[in-house]
This record gives C-alpha cells, structure tokens and sequence, in this order.
C-alpha cells in the first residue's frame, strides 16, 4: 500500500496550529482496506513552546465536544512534538500519495515540519487533497457512515478512506477525470 491518508487534532486553526494528536493509516486506493496505522498524542505545552499556535476559540471548541473526543486526546502518553513528528516522518517515508484535508492537515504537517527542522522523507507531490476529490466525483461525504470516536485522528483519518476511495472509484469512469488527477499523481 502506498496511499496514507492523515488526520490532526489540533489547538488552533492556522498554518502553524499547536497539535494535540495525529492519526494516520494506509489504505488500498481501490477496495479500502485498511493498512499500518499510527497514532499519537501530543503534549500540546511542549508544541507550544516550540512555535505551536494555540487559539482560544479551538480550545473553548474543544470544551463543547464529546467526552469521548476530549478522552482521546487527553490520553496518556502525551509525547513531544518533535518525537511524534520524526516517528510521523519515517512512517510516511513510503507513502506515494498522503491524502487528507490538504488545505489544513498537509499545510500543518509541512509547515511544523519545518518549524522543528526535519527533512520530509516523502515528497511535497505527495500531498493530494480529498475536498477537490469528493468535489470531482460528486460525493457528498455527509452521507458517508461515521463510526468510531468523531475528533480522534486515527478514527477520522480511517473515516476519509471510506469517502476518498468511494470518490476515487466514482471518477475512474470519467476518463478527463482520470486523466487529469492521473498527471498529478504521478
């Protein structure tokens, strides 16, 4: 399997947002099996320290979701941002397209990469976005089945495999469609 898609929990909503977990696995493309899985909690204190962007309103919007959610990225061990980042860069490493929310989590992942100076193991190609796919394909990912905790990252990232490869199939009988994401994909 070459396909990862990523998921972050985070304390703010920018470019640099303080991260409290990351969750992410890889997945077959066609049929949607599920494959390795990694999944981190993160002292979002130690982030913070380090450039991590903590904002109010995330946290207060943190405070209004399930306890289950707040459970899951408040569990134990919280580990150091850059620990997580260096074990996240090295499961990547093999992945040929890491898919997730490329407007949010991709730019986060780039950018706290850089922040705490680690080399990507994998290419900034890489980065493919499933708000454009489902877009392309006419999915509407509300009507996808939700199972597992909502807002913890490994059940989210495992929640987007299910639209991104139902949406991948969809535009695979469009040959412009293929075509096109075939040029960016390779």
């Amino acid at each position: 399997m070459k396909d990862v898609m990523i998921d972050f929990e985070t304390f703010g909503n920018g470019k640099h947002a303080c991260l409290c977990q990351i969750g992410a696995v890889y997945f077959d493309s066609t049929t949607g099996e599920l494959g390795a899985e990694y999944k981190a909690n993160i002292d979002a204190a130690n982030h913070s320290k380090l450039g991590g962007d903590l904002d109010a309103d995330t946290v207060y919007w943190w405070l209004a979701q399930s306890i289950e959610a707040r459970q899951s990225i408040l569990q134990q061990p919280r580990k150091n941002v850059v620990d997580v980042m260096n074990e996240l860069n090295q499961f990547l490493s093999s992945a040929t397209r890491v898919w997730s929310h490329a407007t949010f989590d991709f730019v986060i992942l780039m950018n706290t990469l850089k922040q705490l100076d680690i080399k990507p193991l994998f290419s900034y190609k890489a980065g493919l976005d499933i708000r454009t796919l489902t877009y392309l394909a006419g999915i509407t990912i509300d009507k996808t089945e939700r199972t597992g905790v909502h807002h913890d990252g490994l059940e989210d990232a495992k929640h987007q495999v299910k639209y991104c490869v139902e949406a991948l199939n969809a535009v695979k009988g469009n040959k412009q469609v293929v075509s096109a994401i075939s040029r960016i994909i390779e």
